[in-house]
């Protein structure tokens, strides 16, 4: 189906504001429709930056694309009052993560020289992070194409380092014990400045810049204070014990999945589709949006090759963050040097 910009944007206001619960279900399948649109930009591009990695010589540790989360859409519509869906760059996202920091220079530079698509911005949370210390490269693309179902579609690559990612991991996982986004800075504030303090750790590891904040402090200062931090919010003890279990729902493999995680029991559903079944999928996708407790459950719509690289793509709905524990764990044993 083709949606015009006044259309989509028309049903995201429909989806905030609406308490007819008919006006509400027939503006999420307008939004599903246009959604699901995203799918076949998002294979092509995916495709053409696999294609740049080898041209380039670059060796990404995983490559992964998704649709955007139904509550994820709405939360962004609630907190940018001017935004209109239809303007929403990030509907269609795909994701490389990289060894270090000098194969995300390359990348960049790459991708920036690259013309084959057409590349609207770049923003560069890498060398001026965002206040909550998340780190990543967004390009943002409009797709160019001859159907016009897909013309003029938005699509966000992001690209960070294996450290920054499995920052990122730990956030999203932390802001399901707290309930909260703690991604966006929303969030107990202890929790925040933790994960502020480590991101400023790991910019060092990696010679990037601190968070403003932390420019007057020292690695040892921000070390102790990680220390303290850790041990107060038990954030070891936490993330260990948030590790869930996986399940699939349908044996065989595919090239999209649900997965859907059960924070509270602790298990994850897994369901894969084959490529020309993605219009069931995506209908399954909403009708599961519809019904999930938002507080306990997160749904994801995603391509992966395999089942096993689908916890390597996406660990944080395995609630697996147990890099960045190792990660955590080699700053505080370090700490008892600094004593």
């Amino acid at each position: 189906m083709i949606f015009s910009k006044k259309q989509i944007t028309k049903a995201g206001k429909i989806l905030l504001t609406s308490k007819s619960e008919e006006e509400r279900n027939n503006a999420l399948d307008v939004i599903n429709a246009w959604r699901t649109n995203h799918l076949h930009p998002l294979n092509v591009m995916k495709n053409s930056l696999l294609r740049l990695f080898t041209k380039s010589g670059i060796e990404p540790i995983l490559v992964s694309q998704r649709l955007k989360r139904l509550v994820s859409i709405e939360y962004k519509l609630d907190l940018n009052e001017n935004m209109g869906l239809g303007g929403m760059q990030d509907i269609g996202g795909y994701r490389a993560v990289l060894k270090d920091t000098k194969d995300l220079v390359r990348l960049k530079k790459s991708l920036a020289n690259n013309n084959n698509h057409k590349l609207e911005r770049i923003v560069d949370y890498v060398e001026n992070p965002k206040n909550s210390g998340y780190r990543s490269v967004h390009f943002i693309y409009t797709y160019n194409s001859k159907n016009i179902k897909y013309d003029g579609l938005k699509l966000e690559l992001q690209i960070r380092t294996k450290l920054q990612h499995n920052w990122a991991t730990a956030v999203e996982t932390a802001g399901i014990i707290t309930k909260t986004s703690l991604k966006s800075s929303q969030g107990p504030d202890e929790w925040l400045e933790f994960f502020k303090i480590v991101s400023s750790l790991f910019a060092i590891k990696e010679k990037q810049p601190v968070l403003t904040e932390h420019s007057t402090k020292s690695m040892t200062d921000l070390m102790l204070e990680c220390e303290k931090l850790a041990k107060k919010l038990k954030v070891i003890d936490i993330l260990k014990a948030l590790r869930v279990s996986a399940r699939q729902i349908e044996i065989g493999t595919g090239d999209y999945y649900i997965i859907n995680i059960n924070a509270k029991k602790k298990v994850v559903n897994i369901r894969g589709y084959k490529k020309k079944h993605f219009a069931i999928a995506s209908q399954d996708y909403l009708e599961i949006e519809k019904t999930i407790d938002t507080n306990n459950n997160a749904v994801v719509l995603v391509s992966s090759g395999s089942i096993k690289s689908l916890k390597k793509a996406y660990p944080s709905y395995f609630l697996d963050t147990s890099e960045f524990i190792t990660a955590l764990e080699k700053i505080i044993e370090n700490c008892k040097d600094l004593k």
